[in-house]
């Protein structure tokens, strides 16, 4: 059974749930002063078998452990993380977030990884901040999955745009001031290569055809459409099959409403 209300585990004591005092104290100096993170060595251990090992390992384990390279705020996310307490990831630039995976990696923590990874693509990326997004990447070489995510996103930013557009913008990152980042722009211009070699995940076409009318010769099964508004249905849907009836016709999953309907191809734009 899941251990759903674990997150009142956290912070003052609540006196609608009977909580174990926490048993280990993590330390942080900071300008302020020091401060403190409680936690449960065995909720700790059963999420990071680094923490299991280093609470319940052969060697005697501390109860107040200093922590010199994360800052509280970092640390303190990992740990709400562990207690399934889900944070507002919009408040975290990618930055934060590459402090928290470079914690994920150090405790082994697999699924905070992917996590942060797949909010990689949910940040905007600008022409003022693509170049900053691409040297973070190269910063985090020793943690690949994490780096790829960044160049990817980079990389994508270009992509985004109609070719004429893609080379021009591509050319403003050739400035003197970018000589010393040469490495980093090179990779992306790399990654953009990769990229255009690759099909879309969704309509399994390169280049993607996300606004594009379904028609017979595009019509992908699973692919996530949206309907047009001369469309009698509204909103998201997933692509069944062809009605074999009628090949003008499918078979859609509605989303909103999770019923499957019939509808005519040209009443949907794919949405990738």
């Amino acid at each position: 059974m899941a251990f759903t209300n674990i997150s009142s585990f956290l912070g003052p004591s609540n006196s609608m749930v009977e909580c174990p005092p926490p048993d280990v104290k993590f330390l942080f100096q900071e300008e302020t002063g020091v401060k403190e993170i409680e936690a449960h060595k065995q909720i700790l251990a059963f999420s990071s078998n680094v923490f299991n090992r280093e609470f319940f390992g052969s060697m005697k384990s501390e109860n107040e452990i200093m922590i010199k390279d994360a800052s509280h705020e970092v640390f303190q996310v990992m740990i709400e993380c562990i207690y399934n307490k889900q944070p507002n990831w919009f408040d975290y630039d990618l930055e934060f977030l590459s402090s928290l995976y470079n914690l994920a990696e150090k405790y082994n923590i697999a699924k905070l990884k992917d996590v942060i990874i797949a909010e990689v693509p949910k940040h905007k990326v600008t022409m003022e901040n693509v170049l900053e997004v691409a040297i973070l990447a190269e910063k985090n070489t020793l943690h690949q999955p994490w780096s790829s995510a960044l160049y990817n996103a980079a990389a994508k930013f270009f992509m985004k745009k109609d070719q004429g557009e893609r080379f021009d913008s591509t050319l403003e990152l050739f400035s003197p001031e970018n000589t010393k980042h040469s490495l980093v722009i090179f990779k992306v211009m790399e990654r953009i290569k990769e990229l255009k070699s690759e099909k879309c995940g969704n309509c399994n076409q390169n280049p993607c055809v996300t606004g594009q009318i379904l028609s017979t010769e595009n019509f992908v099964a699973g692919a996530q459409v949206i309907a047009r508004p001369s469309c009698q249905h509204s909103g998201l849907g997933k692509l069944i099959r062809f009605n074999q009836f009628d090949p003008s016709l499918i078979f859609c999953c509605f989303l909103n409403c999770n019923k499957i309907l019939s509808a005519k191809l040209e009443d949907f734009l794919y949405n990738c």
